[in-house]
């Protein structure tokens, strides 16, 4: 499996800029000018991309699954009601939609949820395929997509380590070996204490030639930020332009622009202060490395040819002469030259 791979031009993967999507999913309320709204703004506030949801209420659950989110306005309601209502934007919209995320500059693609969903979504030339965490399993639709070649983003939320690991081979067996596997935990809203970020690490460690980033249900942007610390190739984080919006029910836990252009100026600094795991003077310290830093220092005058005791010495800024570390081997030497009072030390004077 590949360790780096582009997604439309962006190269994606441990040693690259993390990838920032915002997951507008089906928060255009299937209106093409929201939807632009949502495209603009995105593209504002620094995303890579913008992710959207294609499915059909009858395709993805019965009248009678029961929900597992809340919404306040429709209580009793089922997946079904929420999905009608919210399925009415048209291929042709959609398309519109991509062309004007091309035109804006912004990466744009979609999460099916059936097979002629993905058949439309290739056949619109979106560049890659964005798996929900519940279809992680559902293995027909995974090699449906994983078959067309676009690298495949897949959320592992509710999935076992060995489920993931059948979803990925599903793909290599697909012959597409460019996957990003994202840890998620579905619930919506989700409260810090059940993200569990460290799980990421065991995906790393499961799947070490894999990228691996974070689908963030949360609210607000600290825990996107902590988790390009530990590592996230990637940050999928759900967005709206008003999280007062009616229709769909992830406009009120969505980051809005100002949250997601703090997000992303967050992970661009996060990203740029990880450095390297080598200790050493950075090119920035070399002026306080030689003026913040001590050197042995002349406690009094040392007249030449003088054995030095302990009682002559001391150690001040700057550090341009012999290191405080070496002090005890200063002691007993001879004074080369006369050394005045308040004066940095160096061999040579010895």
């Amino acid at each position: 499996m590949k360790s780096t791979f582009a997604i439309d031009g962006r190269p994606v993967g441990k040693d690259q800029p993390c990838y920032v999507v915002a997951e507008a999913g089906v928060n255009h309320n299937c209106d093409l000018a929201l939807g632009r709204r949502l495209i603009d703004t995105a593209k504002a506030a620094g995303a890579d991309a913008i992710k959207f949801q294609s499915y059909e209420a009858s395709k993805i659950a019965t009248r009678v699954a029961p929900r597992y989110w809340q919404e306040p306005d429709d209580p009793q309601g089922t997946q079904w009601d929420t999905f009608d209502r919210l399925d009415k934007l048209p291929t042709d919209g959609f398309r519109a939609l991509l062309s004007h995320a091309r035109a804006a500059g912004l990466t744009a693609f979609s999460t099916p949820f059936d097979d002629e969903a993905v058949d439309a979504l290739a056949e619109l030339g979106i560049p890659a395929f964005k798996i929900a965490s519940a279809d992680l399993t559902c293995r027909p639709l995974v090699e449906r997509a994983a078959r067309f070649g676009r690298p495949m983003i897949l959320s592992t939320g509710t999935c076992t380590l060995g489920e993931v690991e059948e979803a990925v081979d599903t793909c290599r067996r697909a012959g597409n070996e460019e996957v990003v596997l994202l840890h998620c935990t579905l619930k919506y809203p989700c409260p810090p204490e059940a993200i569990n970020l460290r799980m990421m690490e065991h995906l790393m460690r499961a799947f070490p030639g894999l990228p691996v980033g974070l689908s963030d249900h949360s609210l607000g942007i600290a825990v996107a930020t902590a988790a390009v610390a530990l590592g996230a190739c990637m940050i999928e984080k759900h967005y709206t332009v008003d999280k007062a919006l009616p229709g769909s029910p992830d406009h009120h836990l969505s980051a809005d622009p100002a949250e997601m252009r703090a997000m992303v100026d967050a992970i661009r600094t996060v990203q740029q202060a990880l450095g390297k795991p080598e200790k050493g003077v950075e090119p920035l310290e070399r002026e306080a490395f030689l003026y913040a830093r001590r050197s042995v220092t002349s406690a009094a005058a040392i007249a030449r040819g003088a054995q030095i005791e302990r009682r002559m010495l001391t150690y001040k800024r700057p550090g341009t002469g012999i290191s405080p570390r070496f002090f005890d081997m200063v002691v007993g030497r001879t004074a080369r030259v006369d050394i005045p009072a308040d004066t940095t030390i160096t061999w040579e004077m010895l």
